[in-house]
């Protein structure tokens, strides 16, 4: 009797340890704040399972017993990272560990295959994945195109725009994304049917519209930098720029654009008052206006990518759509330097800005590399490395609706951080240098994920 009472009681015991979270703490390194953006320097992070228990100091702030210790002194923890815009997750060959291997905790996909997203969130949501985490607002919604873009949802009638929505929403989207040629009848319909099922209204200003007047329908998330002619230019050169394809109508706009304009000004200024999330994507843009496509095809960056992924996209370049002629390459450069200017006068005006990066791509847009890169033209454009930091943090989290979850290191919240090597604060490069990640109380090092990654593409016929 004895010795089953024993063994029962060491079953017991053993259910018991099963059933308990693992603690995790996170001890002696410096914690950036990115709320008041103070540096907390010997500070201990208790994590237990998947979120934060307590944050404090050393000297202050009891371990638990039987914790499992992580050493972080000279070293710098800051909130897991967002890519606000990466169009990844709906396919097979997404290489999803390498946004985590770069810091990048969290995805916001403005599109997609929606069987594909629900499928694959549920597949990260079981550990059969490794890989952020995935929000998304599925297929885009557009009205009658010349161009249709794959896997959208025709919104041609108020009518068809509230199905389209209340489909969206029951499969569980996050947000709903409308795209160039919705018109301003089914882009109020969507808003307002969005805004019944709870959900927020993303995308690019439709060409037939103003970003005053998409903001004043009720749009809460601007993808890219996208400002018609109609909003600043004379009727008639708005009329023969705004059709145009992105290659050229863009370079053609920016040319025309005067940033010191009082129709400019307001634009900012209405911005700012609106408090909408603007989601710049200057690494995409840099990467249509800027780049050398030798040298995106040969970035050292692409041998974690499959050969035909890079085959895939190098094809960009001999996209008409995207295609920027030779007469236009001046121009072209110059755009992206004026759009970097504008979100400067944003940043100082007080716009809600986070950051994006419309990958994966090659070169500059690997996943997870890409986002480095955006933060790193944010601080070139006129934000402060703390800024830049927060555009991929907190405010991410705001624009997603989840700060009561993600973005800050704080008590209850999910226990999604970074630990770097250098001081982001001094230099938003430093981010780069990624010790360890950790998602949801799990712990990643980023050699070793890049390393299964590349042992993965080397096998691939």
């Amino acid at each position: 009797m004895k010795r089953l009472l024993f063994l029962w009681l060491a079953l017991a015991a053993m259910a018991r340890a099963q059933a308990s979270p693992t603690v995790l703490v996170l001890r002696g390194g410096t914690l950036i704040d990115v709320a008041s953006g103070k540096e907390i320097r010997g500070s201990i992070i208790v994590i237990r399972g998947e979120r934060i228990e307590q944050t404090g100091t050393e000297g202050n702030t009891v371990i638990p017993e039987g914790a499992q210790i992580v050493e972080t002194r000279g070293r710098w923890i800051v909130p897991g990272l967002v890519d606000s815009h990466a169009h990844a997750g709906d396919k097979e060959n997404t290489l999803l560990s390498l946004f985590l291997a770069n810091g990048v905790t969290t995805i916001r996909n403005p599109g997609g295959n929606i069987t594909q997203l629900r499928l694959t969130r549920e597949r990260l949501a079981r550990g059969e994945l490794v890989g952020p985490r995935l929000f998304f607002s599925g297929p885009i919604l557009d009205g009658m195109p010349p161009v249709w873009p794959t896997g959208s949802l025709l919104v041609d009638t108020p009518e068809r725009a509230k199905s389209a929505v209340n489909f969206l929403a029951d499969q569980g989207v996050d947000f709903v994304k409308v795209y160039n040629n919705v018109k301003e009848p089914e882009l109020k319909v969507i808003v307002e049917t969005a805004k019944e099922r709870g959900l927020p209204v993303a995308g690019h200003i439709p060409r037939s519209m103003t970003m005053t007047s998409a903001i004043e329908v009720g749009m809460t998330r601007l993808e890219h930098i996208r400002i018609t002619g109609k909003e600043m230019l004379s009727a008639d050169e708005a009329a023969k720029i705004d059709p145009l394809p992105v290659g050229r109508r863009e370079a053609m706009l920016w040319q025309r654009f005067d940033l010191q304009s009082e129709k400019m000004r307001a634009l900012v200024q209405r911005l700012a008052q609106s408090r909408v999330f603007l989601d710049p994507t200057l690494v995409v843009d840099e990467f249509h206006e800027v780049s050398n496509p030798d040298a995106e095809k040969n970035d050292p960056n692409n041998r974690y990518l499959s050969e035909a992924f890079v085959e895939e996209n190098a094809r960009f370049w001999n996209d008409p759509i995207f295609e920027v002629p030779v007469e236009l390459r001046a121009a072209a450069v110059e755009a992206f330097h004026k759009e970097q200017n504008f979100v400067g006068m944003c940043n100082q005006a007080g716009v809600r800005i986070i950051a994006g990066t419309d990958g994966p791509g090659i070169g500059r847009l690997v996943p997870g590399f890409g986002l480095h890169r955006e933060l790193e033209l944010l601080v070139a454009s006129g934000l402060s490395p703390l800024q830049a930091l927060r555009a991929a943090t907190s405010i991410a989290a705001e624009a997603l609706g989840k700060e009561d979850q993600l973005g800050t290191i704080e008590p209850g919240k999910l226990a999604d951080m970074v630990i770097v090597d250098a001081d982001p604060l001094k230099g938003i490069q430093n981010l780069r240098e990624i010790h360890l990640v950790i998602e949801g109380g799990k712990t990643y090092h980023p050699e070793t994920l890049i390393q299964q990654l590349r042992s993965q593409v080397n096998k691939k016929p």
